[in-house]
């Protein structure tokens, strides 16, 4: 939502340029440069087996991506969350989280010659709505059989915790400031998009997903969590903004998981812009305080033009609180058709829907998508980068003023 007058608009306008990079910033080429680098990396469906223990291809190819880059934050998307799927299989290790395992096992590792192992010492492994289900039974899917995953949790998952996502850190965190929204309610946002049964135009004809009165008071608006996570930068506060947003498509008429995507994006950009309807999993209410540092990281499943609702056009694009006055690009997406785009899906095409978007009062400095062209496969990095996921790491250099 613009914000035409906001603080916020003034320093968009006055603010510096950025520099948008080629294919990738080396670890080696960053030298000692105090600018903080954040990044996110969806490393798809990231299972426990494969960072628990050594020797995975993915998780191999995947960290050797992100030492190329050596990000101070890091995201991972569609990382399972080894604690919750331990709560229906006994069998899963939870003597660490995975994430603590995915940087001990592998970042902390060289896995080239010429780079260095990441040692992340400030990690979290956020809850997630994945494959959760409902104390009460309840049929969201409108498939005839209620309280069953993965189409009645909360989020899609054959388990719980499956497609959570894991954070590592070289700058640490209040754990105790942390705000999770794991638990916000989709009905308390004001103007939500729901589909409900009793509303005129909503098909609830087999096929189509809606929701009755009685669900409006379980269903969550995040399909993974959204959590803020204040960093302490060298001194200054700059909050991770982290969510991962359902996938489009995959319903009927309705556009049930098209309105849902929607609103988990918009739910940033009210939190930026200091909503007061916003309460936390502890019961604080709302937003953002008009002074805060922040950055955006993650999988959106949203990107400019590609749906309907176009949520980031509005919400990302157009939206005075986030600046994306240069979106990072790259080599591999330009060959593709579209230099902005962050993944590559095979028959089903490319589309830019990871994202690393700064509050306009930092300084961005430099960003890329680390997507080597067809034909430029120096070291083995565009197998690497093919091997890890169909997404793209994305980063950017941004820095308090």
């Amino acid at each position: 939502m613009p914000h035409d007058t906001s603080r916020r608009s003034v320093l968009k306008a006055i603010g510096g340029a950025a520099t948008v990079l080629g294919i990738v910033g080396t670890a080696a080429g960053r030298g000692n440069a105090p600018i903080p680098r954040f990044a996110a990396f969806n490393v798809e469906n990231f299972e426990t087996g494969q960072v628990q223990e050594k020797g995975d291809e993915q998780a191999a190819a995947a960290a050797r991506v992100i030492q190329e880059i050596d990000p101070d934050v890091l995201v991972v998307n569609e990382l399972a969350n080894n604690v919750q799927e331990a709560t229906v299989d006994d069998s899963v290790p939870t003597d660490q989280t995975n994430v603590e395992a995915f940087v001990d096992n592998y970042l902390s590792e060289p896995q080239r010659k010429n780079l260095e192992g990441i040692k992340y010492e400030y990690t979290l492994q956020p809850e997630s709505n994945t494959g959760l289900l409902s104390e009460d039974d309840y049929d969201f899917n409108k498939d005839g059989v209620a309280g069953e995953r993965p189409g009645d949790a909360f989020g899609f998952g054959v388990y719980p915790g499956q497609y959570a996502f894991g954070i590592a850190s070289r700058y640490p965190f209040d754990e105790d400031a942390i705000r999770s929204f794991q638990e916000f309610l989709w009905a308390d946002m004001p103007d939500n998009l729901i589909p409900l049964a009793d509303d005129d135009g909503v098909d609830t004809s087999e096929g189509n997903i809606y929701l009755t009165e009685a669900e409006l008071g379980a269903f969550r608006l995040s399909s993974k969590t959204h959590i803020d996570v204040p960093f302490d930068v060298d001194g200054d506060t700059v909050h991770g903004l982290f969510s991962h947003p359902t996938p489009t498509g995959f319903d009927g008429a309705n556009n049930f998981n098209g309105r849902w995507n929607h609103d988990e994006n918009r739910f940033w950009a009210d939190y930026v812009s200091g909503a007061d309807y916003i309460y936390d999993d502890s019961g604080t209410e709302g937003g953002l305080s008009d002074d805060a540092s922040y950055v955006l990281l993650g999988d959106m499943n949203a990107g400019p033009g590609d749906e309907p609702l176009d949520p980031a056009t509005k919400y990302f694009i157009e939206n005075d609180d986030f600046d994306s006055r240069s979106l990072p690009t790259s080599p591999g997406g330009a060959q593709k058709g579209d230099p902005d785009a962050t993944a590559d899906f095979g028959e089903f095409g490319i589309a830019h829907v990871d994202w690393v978007l700064p509050s306009p009062d930092l300084s961005l400095r430099s960003s890329s998508v680390v997507w080597p062209s067809a034909n430029a496969n120096k070291r083995g990095l565009s197998d690497d980068v093919t091997a890890a996921s169909d997404h793209r790491l994305v980063w950017a250099d941004v820095a308090p003023e």
